[in-house]
């Protein structure tokens, strides 16, 4: 899967908005699956006019109702389910919901 034809699928506006969090979640996940977002900067890249926060709420709480992405989700933080989304590289943190790796104690 190419991660960089997402961000393009995101960005497409003929496409409806639950999708469009779908593939956004599905181009910017990390190892973990989770897809943060600096403050409205999914509203950007939803936009073909920019939708307010509560607009973005909305397309991601359907999202979510569609089962897309996973209900603990929000517009800083698109979650995808790890049967959903695998990667083998990358960063396994999310400041959004507090997921730090373990640091293993070695003697």
């Amino acid at each position: 899967m190419s991660q960089e034809e997402y961000k393009r699928r995101a960005r497409h506006p003929r496409l409806d908005y639950a999708h469009r969090v779908e593939y956004a979640a599905m181009g910017w996940a990390n190892q973990i699956g989770h897809a943060e977002f600096p403050p409205g900067e999914l509203n950007k890249i939803l936009a073909d006019r920019v939708p307010s926060n509560n607009a973005v709420n909305n397309h991601v709480r359907k999202a979510k109702g569609w089962g897309f992405i996973e209900v603990e989700s929000t517009r800083r933080c698109l979650v995808l389910s790890m049967y959903h989304f695998q990667k083998g590289i990358g960063d396994r943190t999310c400041d959004e919901h507090g997921i730090r790796p373990v640091k293993r104690f070695t003697p």
